[in-house]
């Protein structure tokens, strides 16, 4: 049986802490898929621009869509949507509800 398990705090301790998201108006639709567990939610904030996007991650985003490797996780992000598919086959979704 496949679950979606919670981070554990002391490995993610030492980690910088930067979001996708920032807060203010709007709603975002996130979508987690894990071993064919899926968990849908709405969250008010909105997405990082493309821009802040591709600097978070160190890459350059080219006609407004950053499609990138990095760390061996798949990230594709346009305005609005964002996509990140772990090496394990997990996948994160957000995007405007």
């Amino acid at each position: 049986m496949s679950y979606i398990r919670p981070s554990d705090p002391e490995k993610m301790g030492k980690l910088k802490e930067e979001s996708f998201i920032r807060e203010g108006k709007g709603r975002l639709k996130v979508v987690v898929e894990s071993g064919g567990d899926r968990i849908e939610t709405t969250i008010n904030g909105s997405l990082k621009s493309v821009g802040e996007i591709a600097e978070m991650l160190g890459v350059e985003a080219r006609d407004g869509k950053v499609e990138a490797v990095v760390d061996g996780v798949k990230v594709n992000a346009e305005r609005g949507k964002l996509e990140v598919e772990f090496e394990n086959g997990d996948r994160l979704k957000i995007e405007k509800a």
